[in-house]
């Protein structure tokens, strides 16, 4: 993935597109920041991907306080930055899939939530965020 963003930051240098650059540039940094963090060689695909989730979460509260405070020409910004972001990662997992894996889990963590919450976790890496995954979870072990 950071290969991907150094090439599609190099093809927008080229362009002349220097606030996608600025934006892509920074995702990489975001991503080295991390590596930094792991031992040598270990920043897995689905680590990346977190970070950009993170990221991508973090904007798009940015862009909701932007709203409340008015300042148009911020969320303007924040919203190409997110549009951006949003080609790097994976399609969102609809309501059904997640549902449907949720049920799977459930029967295979025997109705455990942390059990199931690791196995929906898993299987799901990274199309969908906790604060969705949660209160599903929760709600299905309490049925």
């Amino acid at each position: 993935m950071k290969n991907k963003l150094k090439a599609d930051a190099v093809s927008a240098l080229k362009g002349h597109d220097q606030v996608r650059v600025d934006v892509l540039r920074f995702l990489v940094s975001l991503i080295d920041k991390k590596e930094l963090q792991l031992p040598p060689g270990q920043m897995t695909e689905a680590e990346e991907m977190s970070v950009l989730r993170k990221e991508l979460k973090n904007k798009e509260e940015s862009r909701e306080m932007f709203v409340k405070g008015n300042r148009m020409d911020l969320v303007k910004q924040l919203d190409y930055e997110i549009s951006v972001l949003k080609e790097y990662l994976p399609a969102e997992m609809t309501d059904e899939e997640l549902e449907k894996i949720v049920d799977e889990a459930i029967i295979e963590g025997n109705k455990v939530f942390g059990n199931v919450m690791r196995i929906v976790v898993t299987k799901v890496s990274g199309r969908v965020g906790g604060e969705k995954i949660a209160p599903l979870v929760k709600q299905k072990c309490q049925m």
